[in-house]
């Protein structure tokens, strides 16, 4: 029977396992717990998207074929009649719509104003720096010089900029600086044989230029040190090299304000030092307000009966107009005369300019003015002795060539050497050795070069 068959089946002893070809190894306990840290992969969203891919294909392959249903093709394709709105909600209406109006704005890429203003330039730049078409040349010139400088800034690394030049011509170049010849004619009294009333008037003449260039000189000096002068009037040259600089002061005050001097000297004796005192805290006592308010009420008085006498003398001037075009026709006719002697004045200037070559004292060229040199006396003694035993005076050729530029204003002249010019001269090379100097630029601020 059949239970009897499954027991003989069982108590049959299994055959003994065949030997593999490849015994198995055990597997190491560290490469299992790393088994079971990888990370499996879930598949379940491709499975679905590829389901989906399939019944889309079916669907359109029975509506291919006319056999499709229409309620599966009207859930894939819609027909939007009414709007994309349709079905919307109103916040998101208001949303599209405002989206419409204001449109976003672009993204801050953070460019400053500068950076700003050079793309404008740049971009105004290429609108005028279209290239002209070249045109080519009417005729072949066979002889014509090849263009070797085109070519030469063509092939050149080095940037030539032309220097700028004046944009008009100035208002002087073609007018004369002086009207002083270029050449003086001696005067008669400077020959080797002149006449007694020539040598005379050539004697008066040279004391003359030089008695006014002192009166000159001393003016200046006068305007420059006005108490040193004042000094020396009263007290003569010698008593004022004597005096110090206290004594000065004391004796220029005797002379300025000789009543308040008398009254110190007459007050000091007799003033004891509690008086002092007592004068100076009287001086400095605080007003009261009732003394300030009888200042002002004072004032205002003195001002309104200012204002009375300024409206009578105004009302008494009425009838006198007659006496007042009297004065302004005399001022006027003053002033046309002192006009035509002005003009008359710069006529005669002109003329010395141009026969004697006297050059006018405001004309300057540069900070220094010319300054003629003292006029040359000859020694009639030695020249009645001949000609070898005439001194030579120190007048060269050079010299006299280099006077007649600056006297005509074509050089400036040469500065007086005087203390003030030696400083400033300094002063001028230093500022220029300093400009040439070299510092480096990561010094320049550091407190240790300063």
């Amino acid at each position: 029977s059949t239970q009897s068959y499954r027991a003989q089946l069982c108590s049959i002893d299994p055959s003994p396992p065949l030997a593999d070809a490849h015994p198995r190894v055990a597997m190491p306990k560290h490469a299992k717990s790393k088994r079971k840290s990888w990370q499996k992969v879930n598949v379940d969203d491709i499975e679905e998207a590829r389901d989906d891919e399939q019944a889309i294909g079916k669907i359109k392959n029975k509506s291919l074929k006319g056999q499709g249903p229409v309620d599966e093709m009207e859930d894939l394709f819609t027909v939007d009649t009414k709007g994309s709105c349709e079905g919307l909600s109103g916040a998101s209406r208001r949303a599209i719509a405002r989206a419409k109006i204001f449109p976003p704005k672009a993204p801050n890429i953070g460019i400053s104003a500068i950076e700003g203003a050079k793309i404008a330039r740049a971009e105004a730049g290429m609108k005028f720096s279209r290239k002209r078409p070249k045109t080519a040349p009417d005729a072949f010139d066979l002889w014509a010089e090849p263009d070797t400088k085109a070519k030469r800034e063509s092939g050149s690394t080095v940037r030539t900029v032309p220097q700028k030049g004046p944009s008009k011509a100035p208002k002087t170049l073609a007018k004369k600086g002086s009207a002083v010849p270029a050449v003086l004619l001696a005067h008669e009294g400077q020959s080797m044989n002149p006449e007694s009333s020539a040598f005379e008037d050539l004697a008066c003449m040279a004391a003359a230029r030089e008695l006014e260039r002192e009166a000159e000189a001393e003016a200046l000096d006068r305007k420059l040190h006005p108490m040193s002068f004042e000094l020396k009037d009263a007290h003569g040259a010698d008593a004022f090299k004597g005096m110090d600089e206290e004594a000065k002061v004391k004796a220029y005050r005797e002379l300025s304000c000789p009543s308040a001097v008398a009254a110190e000297a007459a007050g000091a004796g007799s003033e004891t030092e509690e008086a002092a005192e007592e004068r100076r805290a009287k001086v400095q006592r605080t007003k009261s307000q009732a003394h300030r308010n009888r200042e002002q009420k004072r004032k205002n008085i003195d001002a309104k009966t200012e204002q009375l006498r300024q409206q009578k003398i105004l009302n008494k001037s009425v009838g006198e107009v007659g006496a007042i075009m009297k004065e302004l026709k005399e001022k006027e006719e003053w002033y046309e005369g002192r006009k035509a002697f002005k003009d008359q004045q710069r006529l005669k200037r002109k003329h010395l300019e141009e026969t004697e070559g006297v050059v006018p004292s405001t004309r300057r060229l540069g900070r220094t003015r010319f300054e003629e040199e003292a006029m040359l006396v000859p020694n009639s003694e030695a020249a009645s002795k001949g000609l070898r035993a005439m001194p030579l005076s120190g007048t060269t050729a050079i010299k006299e060539r280099l006077s007649s530029i600056v006297r005509r204003g074509l050089l400036p002249a040469m500065p007086a050497f005087t203390k003030e010019e030696v400083t400033r001269r300094k002063k001028q090379v230093g500022k220029l050795k300093r400009s040439r100097k070299f510092a480096s630029p990561l010094l320049r601020n550091s407190l240790l070069s300063r």
